[in-house]
């Protein structure tokens, strides 16, 4: 954790970033909407998953370019049990995320009552988002490519293409259990993800050696 820890302050201003969307930019985007005074779950579905989805690998993708760029990708092979670093700091950057999530989501729950269905959905959403991120950069090696296919994603099936089947996002008001079909489908696509993911790393370990 310590590791963890001198990696995102290594990061320096740009490890306020994600905490600047949850607790500032998409609260007051929800406040500022055309409802005025009285702001729509609706609205907040829609930036909720605009938001925090497209933000949720920013960490890791910093942790991985140090990886990639730097001769820190070394310590990757000093321990045998260092083959799995990656994605320990992949699973550890998504609950540390999701708990500040989790944060703006109970100031929501105090403006729509219950939020938690919506809470699950982006919660798979931006496993999704890292575990893509994760295993695109060590298929490519690098986290450029990456980093613009996170934002362009999110950018192109929240605001332009709704219908695709390859739509990770759900337009609704997520009022039941039934809402969360499509994010269940959502965090069983980022586990195989994952394991691609953790394949290609054993695979760097094993080359390392």
């Amino acid at each position: 954790m310590r590791r963890l820890y001198l990696e995102l302050k290594n990061q320096r201003l740009y490890v306020f970033v994600p905490p600047f969307v949850l607790f500032a930019l998409l609260p007051l985007s929800v406040l500022a909407g055309p409802q005025g005074t009285d702001p729509s779950f609706l609205l907040c579905g829609t930036l909720s998953q605009l938001f925090i989805p497209s933000f949720a690998a920013w960490w890791p993708l910093f942790i991985l370019k140090e990886y990639h760029s730097s001769p820190a990708r070394e310590l990757l092979v000093v321990h045998r049990s260092s083959r799995a670093e990656l994605f320990s700091r992949m699973m550890a950057l998504w609950a540390l995320y999701i708990l500040l999530v989790a944060v703006v989501f109970v100031y929501f729950a105090s403006l729509f009552g219950f939020v938690w269905y919506l809470f699950a959905a982006v919660a798979a959403q931006s496993m999704f988002m890292i575990a893509l991120g994760y295993s695109l950069s060590l298929l490519l090696q690098n986290t450029f490519i990456p980093l613009i296919v996170n934002f362009a994603y999110s950018s192109i099936f929240m605001l332009a293409v709704l219908d695709s089947p390859l739509n990770i996002f759900t337009i609704g008001t997520f009022s039941d259990a039934g809402s969360l079909v499509k994010p269940a489908t959502v965090a069983a696509v980022a586990i195989v993800l994952l394991l691609a993911g953790y394949q290609a790393e054993r695979r760097l370990y094993r080359r390392s050696m």
